[in-house]
């Protein structure tokens, strides 16, 4: 593993957020048996950003504590709101899915590791708040395409990362999941030459005067093993703005590590998917959904 040899540095880039709250029991009381959408519920606040999520919830609550379905925005993390994701959670709502979509801090303007330190404080905001939400902490699900699809993987192999353990909001709960869902993810090894170029590197790479670190540091690959969640990926193979390669490399890394995972190709398929192969689209989204049906079963 090469966890270790990132400490120091992500303790650098990170020891300057030293303005953050959270949002005690009392203000989230609100939560308790709301159904249908709330949105921008406040997380906390983090060098001066206020976070925030929104939940759907379902018109009648189950008996047990239900599994989440959390959606991450993509736009190259420097762009994208998550409220361009309302229709979805209040839809999957509707067939009695619990969902959020998340916010988190873009780039250039916020670095390594914000927006991996947002996405992770919405999952332990939920954790945090799982009795009022009625909801089992255990079976967070999440997804994302693009840039949405790169966070919720780091989500997944970053989970029980001692890097990340310490920093951010709530935490004092964990940021584990139990499975992942992505789409077109810029999901590249930044250490290798061919993708030192690459718009989320210069984007969103510390100015660390370790170059290799802190390539290591964005990189998905570094942080795998065989602990982390199953993994549902898809990728179109006519992508031109996240090359098809990224997945693959990745998927190829999870069957070296004997990982659970499912791998989609779409041939000819741009990197959206739901605009290139639509018909392709339905199958690749009814394939997730079997995927989240199956990890999230009692």
């Amino acid at each position: 593993m090469k966890i270790c040899q990132l400490m120091p540095l992500l303790f650098l880039l990170v020891c300057g957020i030293t303005h953050a709250s959270t949002i005690k029991d009392p203000e989230t009381q609100h939560l308790l048996n709301f159904t249908g959408l709330k949105t921008d519920i406040l997380i906390g606040e983090i060098e001066g950003v206020k976070l925030t999520i929104n939940i759907a919830q379902p018109k009648v609550r189950g008996k047990k504590p239900r599994p989440v379905l959390v959606f991450i925005h993509g736009g190259g993390l420097i762009k994208g709101d998550k409220n361009s994701l309302n229709q979805r959670i209040v839809k999957m709502a509707s067939k009695g899915v619990v969902t959020a979509s998340l916010m988190y801090r873009l780039a250039p303007e916020y670095k390594f590791p914000a927006a991996i330190e947002d996405v992770k404080a919405g999952i332990r905001f939920i954790k945090a708040n799982a009795k009022v939400l009625h909801i089992d902490p255990d079976n967070i699900v999440v997804n994302g395409a693009s840039a949405g699809g790169y966070l919720a993987v780091m989500l997944g192999v970053t989970g029980n990362s001692s890097a990340f353990a310490k920093h951010g909001l709530y935490t004092e709960y964990d940021s584990v999941v139990k499975a992942v869902m992505a789409q077109s993810p810029p999901v590249g090894d930044y250490t290798k030459a061919n993708y030192q170029d690459f718009a989320l590197v210069k984007r969103f790479k510390n100015n660390s005067n370790d170059m290799q670190k802190s390539l290591a540091a964005i990189s998905p690959v570094t942080y795998l093993d065989k602990q982390d969640p199953p993994f549902f990926i898809s990728h179109g193979t006519a992508d031109t703005v996240v090359p098809v390669e990224m997945s693959r490399h990745f998927t190829a890394e999870l069957k070296k590590l004997g990982h659970e995972y499912e791998y989609i190709e779409v041939e000819g398929g741009k990197h959206s998917l739901t605009r290139s192969k639509p018909l392709q689209a339905k199958l690749v989204f009814k394939a997730t959904m079997q995927f989240f049906a199956k990890h999230t079963r009692d």
